[in-house]
């Protein structure tokens, strides 16, 4: 059924979208608190949506979704870690908002940010510092927080991520959007076509037999890249690829490096 895209907004800490309506089916991304979508098909319980963020598409179920039909406008962008508490305004609920996750209708009172969905007015404690988008400095400095944060295929959060959803995630947190997958982040940018030209916040892309690139890090100092690969981790960058040391041998192959700010 064609709902004529219909307005949606997360409600919930994650919401898991899946590849086929079914709970059981492969999820492929998630939504954060506050991230927004068009609901554009329905079949029984689930809902099939495209997120307004990168225009991924996949499947929730009916219950976790909420009606929005407002322009907030910028919305403040959570980057407390590993999440910002906020209260339910006359109610004894909580919500844990994990970073990334985008605060409507913000207005500061005293040293609280108080937000809202529809008819739901949530408070949490508001830092100045958090304000603002990230340099590539404390980028980095957020990025290590999330080291031997497990692999989850999908996953976009501290107890879950796969490569690009890291990838995507920090680059959020300093304003610039990606695309979900590897290889559509691989078409952003411009090409770096030397390793000892890179600088600190380059997106590095590999690529497998079949020369489809399939995975995504972020390059630090050192000859160091920051990525996710069965956990978050920092390994050595070659000419080659990825170096894993407590291997000796090389994970992935280096199919191209690109700077997506210059």
């Amino acid at each position: 059924m064609n709902l004529n895209r219909r307005h949606g907004i997360c409600q919930l800490s994650i919401v898991p979208v899946r590849a086929n309506p079914s709970s059981k089916e492969e999820m492929v991304t998630q939504l954060l608190f506050g991230e927004t979508y068009f609901v554009t098909e329905r079949q029984g319980e689930w809902l099939k949506i495209e997120s307004a963020y990168d225009a991924y598409e996949g499947w929730i179920n009916e219950l976790q979704h909420t009606d929005w039909d407002q322009d907030a406008g910028q919305p403040y962008l959570v980057k407390d870690f590993p999440f910002l508490e906020a209260s339910i305004e006359n109610t004894l609920e909580r919500i844990f908002l994990l970073p990334g996750s985008q605060l409507q209708k913000t207005k500061i009172e005293g040293n609280h940010i108080v937000f809202q969905i529809n008819n739901t007015t949530y408070k949490a404690l508001f830092e100045v510092s958090k304000q603002g988008f990230f340099t590539f400095t404390e980028m980095k400095e957020f990025a290590l927080n999330f080291i031997s944060a497990p692999y989850l295929w999908g996953g976009r959060t501290l107890f879950g991520m796969d490569c690009s959803g890291f990838t995507q995630l920090l680059y959020k947190l300093q304003g610039v959007q990606l695309h979900r997958d590897a290889w559509q982040q691989a078409l952003l940018g411009a090409d770096v076509a030397f390793l000892n030209e890179v600088k600190l916040g380059d997106l590095a892309f590999f690529d497998n037999e079949e020369g489809k690139i399939t995975h995504v890090g972020m390059i630090l100092e050192n000859g160091e890249i920051i990525h996710a690969s069965g956990k978050v981790r920092i390994d050595k960058l070659d000419s080659y690829g990825i170096f894993d040391e407590k291997k000796g041998s090389h994970s992935h192959k280096l199919r191209t490096i690109r700077r997506i700010i210059p």
